[in-house]
């Protein structure tokens, strides 16, 4: 995915993610606000379980808990909560997913968890805390913004002085221009990049492509069993043999593979087999891409983020269409821009509509192509302890739900590569 710069100040360089730690992420609602407290090698606070159960009140049937987690996604943490308190999947909320390389805290809701269960669950990478019964589950709705603490790690030809002269002048730019308001690399799969790609096979009905395209796709950074499983997979179709010996790292091919090596031409069930929340994000990624591509489109034509005939403008921000099967192209030159970009993918609005399968139809919206980040702030510039000769830097601010921290961080380090 490419993306542009709004700041004018000299990149950095560096790299972040190098640890998780290095990536912090805290969740606000309307009415809480979570905060990394354990992670990751604290010892929590006892919990008396005995007395949270024997004070529940009746028609509170929802445990909230702190979910505090270490290099894992948010969804991967669920399923090991969920394979120990042997507790479905769909009797978790939460409201928000959270990035997998980060060390990041949230708000979830178990429905009728059991005290013996609960009591005795233990995985290293995984804290809960702050328990309370409510009558109302975490959902979605209940996410507002998300706080970060970012450490970039590997600057150097700089000096401490030079670090924070330039992070204070982007800073002083991005609070005067805003951020452009891209979804991040997160949303397309990471360092695959395949998340959108298999979404446009999906709204095409391409489905067998979809699969194997997710199933075989490598990355660069993938271990290389994992990339010679994926290989064969491609040459044998061998679905059978990698159900059973798929690389565990991997997270999400498993379920696919199981109902193949059963089903071999079933790849509209293969897809089912992931969970629902799995299953949206390759529409929303296909979605997504096609709102940065008609941002980068606009730049590279010279309209840049300014209003042209036919935009709609809310509150005084520009904002473009998140295309479904309820859109219809703007008026004028704007809608001439989303003709080409429609016409440059091959696809149309019926397409976002599926009436075999509700999940893969979206509806459509907008979004704004401007975001103005809170209390963006540099916190410190030190010696990098994990790279000799080398420096650091740790900023920290706040988004809305739905926008990406490695967007405003690529202002800062400007390079494509960052982590």
């Amino acid at each position: 995915m490419d993306y542009r710069y709004l700041s004018t100040t000299k990149g950095l360089g560096g790299r972040i993610k190098q640890l998780p730690q290095d990536f912090i992420v805290e969740e606000i609602g309307d009415d809480y606000q979570t905060s990394v407290k354990y992670l990751p090698d604290k010892k929590i606070e006892t919990i008396d379980w005995d007395n949270i159960f024997k004070n529940k009140e009746e028609g509170k049937d929802y445990l909230i808990l702190d979910l505090e987690k270490h290099n894992l996604s948010t969804m991967q943490a669920i399923s090991q909560m969920s394979r120990f308190l042997r507790l479905s999947k769909s009797r978790f909320g939460y409201a928000g997913l959270k990035d997998k390389r980060s060390i990041s805290s949230q708000k979830i809701s178990l429905y009728n968890p059991e005290l013996e269960r609960l009591s005795k669950f233990y995985f290293k990478d995984i804290k809960t805390y702050n328990p309370f019964w409510s009558s109302k589950k975490i959902d979605i709705g209940d996410l507002k913004e998300n706080r970060f603490i970012i450490t970039i790690r590997q600057i150097e030809g700089f000096s401490k002085n030079e670090i924070e002269t330039l992070i204070n002048k982007v800073i002083i730019e991005i609070n005067q221009k805003g951020l452009i308001n891209y979804f991040g690399e997160q949303r397309f799969g990471g360092a695959r990049e395949v998340t959108a790609k298999v979404g446009k096979h999906l709204i095409l009905k391409e489905y067998k492509k979809a699969i194997m395209l997710y199933l075989t796709s490598p990355s660069p950074y993938e271990d290389q069993d994992l990339k010679n499983a994926r290989e064969d997979i491609l040459k044998t179709n061998d679905f059978k043999k990698w159900a059973s010996s798929f690389p565990s790292k991997s997270g999400f091919e498993v379920p696919i593979l199981n109902h193949l090596a059963n089903n071999p031409d079933d790849y509209l069930g293969a897809f089912k087999s992931l969970s629902k929340s799995m299953q949206y994000l390759f529409i929303h990624a296909y979605q997504s891409y096609l709102f940065n591509e008609m941002i980068n489109y606009r730049i590279d034509k010279g309209y840049f983020l300014n209003p042209i005939e036919g935009d709609k403008v809310i509150n005084e921000v520009l904002n473009l269409q998140l295309f479904g099967y309820d859109s219809k192209f703007l008026d004028g030159m704007a809608g001439e821009v989303e003709k080409e970009i429609f016409k440059r993918e091959g696809v149309d609005f019926r397409h976002f509509f599926n009436k075999d399968y509700s999940v893969l139809s979206c509806r459509g919206d907008f979004r704004p192509v401007l975001t103005f980040p809170k209390d963006l702030k540099l916190i410190s510039v030190e010696d990098d302890d994990l790279n000799s000769g080398q420096m650091k830097a740790t900023v920290s601010f706040i988004l809305d739900k739905g926008q990406y921290a490695t967007v405003l961080i690529r202002e800062i380090i400007k390079k494509e590569d960052i982590g």
